[in-house]
């Protein structure tokens, strides 16, 4: 395959987010591998890069900075610069900005951005530049190469990208020199500065699951933070009567019930806008479907409780847990809804498949599991907790009746939380410790054995 790249090309990112930088970079070296990238971490790091490198094609910029915002450096650059590409990489609407208004050489692309559009808006500006023709002249055609250029300090950044990394002999040798899941620190980045290598490269095919998941790292933590800062939503005001009989139940601390309601608020705040959760965001408002709602939030509480026992409680992954709890059962209706409780209390999953009914509980996990997947503000692995939430230890669960080993950790934590939430939504005068000694040996395989040696503790159970 064989693909056509201008030599000449100088890109500048700007973003006071290194994360947003070192995704637009990796995203820029996996189509422009002879690109030369420049990255700016504030809008007067940026401007000094223009002024020291003034043949830069295009300038890539957020807006939201401190000391000189995106508009600042526009105005800027304007100054000396008049015909340089400039593309607003941001959520904000430039119309709401009077020095983007009219602009030439101007353009923008809304946070979160596909690979596609990306990509479109450079290929755009390259061919529209009134140096076509001299550009054209430095052309050369050559094959696309398999291999991803990446610098060292970029990768000391990610720390650890699970691929394996190649040091380049020559055009047609790569020679693996790292292997997957070896953390990048700074002692391997001082053996190559040593060495005088500034640059390793990935299998591009390998690189591309990893971009998958690092995007949508970058992306949900941008959206996560912004709906941080958003109208907190009231959610437990409701259901102050149930929170204390659950409280009294299973001993959760004001420290966890706190940070869930806080979760549960801001994860609302980045569904709310999203078009393919509004059923779901109807639901949360109006709380038509009491029982649904009830069982989310309290399935939250649950989840945040365990996990901080367990001491696997950092943000991110609270953050998964919470969305999960949330997206679950997107899916389903009320009527589904009371029909998946029968079906889970009466262990009745054999005959899901032989009615519309029943094929239609079996699919919810993928059903749900793909809506996240394809959502770019969803964190990673929300999709495989999601896909999984109906699978047992046994082997017997659904859709795919997964091997215990084959089960996330996190997916355990959130079915062995279910089981208990389930029970006691459906019988309240069941004697969960009567009921969860009982299943010391169901539990006992890995990756259940920990989370139910956590609930025992829980319910004090000796």
């Amino acid at each position: 395959m064989f693909k056509t790249y201008p030599l000449s090309m100088k890109i500048l990112l700007i973003d006071d987010e290194p994360d947003v930088v070192d995704l637009l970079q990796m995203l820029i070296s996996m189509e422009y591998a002879d690109a030369t990238v420049f990255t700016a971490v504030s809008g007067q790091e940026g401007l000094q890069k223009v002024y020291e490198n003034p043949d830069m094609n295009m300038v890539f910029c957020d807006y939201n900075m401190p000391q000189i915002n995106g508009g600042g450096v526009f105005v800027e650059l304007r100054k000396k610069f008049p015909r340089l590409d400039f593309i607003l990489v941001s959520s904000e609407n430039p119309k709401s900005h009077p020095e983007f208004n009219d602009a030439k050489y101007f353009h923008h692309i809304e946070k979160p951005f596909s690979d596609s559009t990306l990509y479109g808006m450079i290929k755009k500006i390259m061919t529209s530049l009134d140096q076509k023709s001299a550009m054209t002249s430095q052309e050369v055609t050559r094959e696309h190469t398999e291999y991803i250029p990446l610098e060292i300090e970029l990768l000391h950044r990610l720390n650890n990208i699970n691929c394996s990394l190649y040091l380049k002999i020559s055009d047609n040798k790569f020679v693996k020199v790292i292997h997957p899941g070896t953390s990048f620190t700074s002692e391997e980045m001082e053996r190559f500065q040593k060495k005088e290598v500034e640059t390793l490269f990935v299998d591009k095919k390998e690189f591309v699951n990893f971009m998958k998941e690092y995007k949508k790292n970058v992306f949900s933590k941008m959206a996560w933070d912004l709906a941080k800062t958003q109208d907190k939503v009231d959610v437990l005001s409701e259901n102050m009567s149930l929170l204390k009989k659950m409280t009294d139940v299973f001993g959760w601390s004001e420290e966890a019930i706190k940070e869930a309601q806080e979760n549960i608020s801001t994860a609302i705040n980045v569904l709310k806008n999203e078009s393919s959760f509004e059923k779901l965001n109807e639901l949360l408002k109006t709380k038509k479907n009491l029982k649904l709602v009830s069982h989310t939030f309290v399935l939250t509480i649950m989840l945040t409780e365990v996990i901080k026992r367990l001491g696997w409680d950092s943000h991110k992954t609270i953050e998964k847990l919470t969305f999960a709890s949330l997206l679950h059962d997107v899916t389903l209706n009320e009527d589904l809804f009371a029909d998946k409780q029968t079906m889970y209390i009466n262990n009745d999953f054999l005959s899901l498949k032989s009615t519309l009914v029943g094929s239609k509980l079996f699919s919810h996990p993928i059903d749900a599991a793909n809506l996240t997947l394809n959502w770019s503000l969803c964190p990673p692995d929300v999709d495989v907790i999601i896909r999984q939430h109906h699978e047992r230890p046994d082997g017997l669960g659904f859709p795919m009746e997964l091997a215990p080993f084959k089960i996330s950790p996190l997916s355990a934590v959130f079915i062995v939380c279910e089981d208990l939430i389930y029970q006691h939504f459906v019988d309240p005068d069941l004697n969960l410790s009567e009921y969860f000694s009982s299943k010391k040996d169901y539990y006992g395989r890995e990756p259940f054995r920990p989370v139910f040696n956590v609930v025992m503790e829980m319910l004090k159970i000796k």
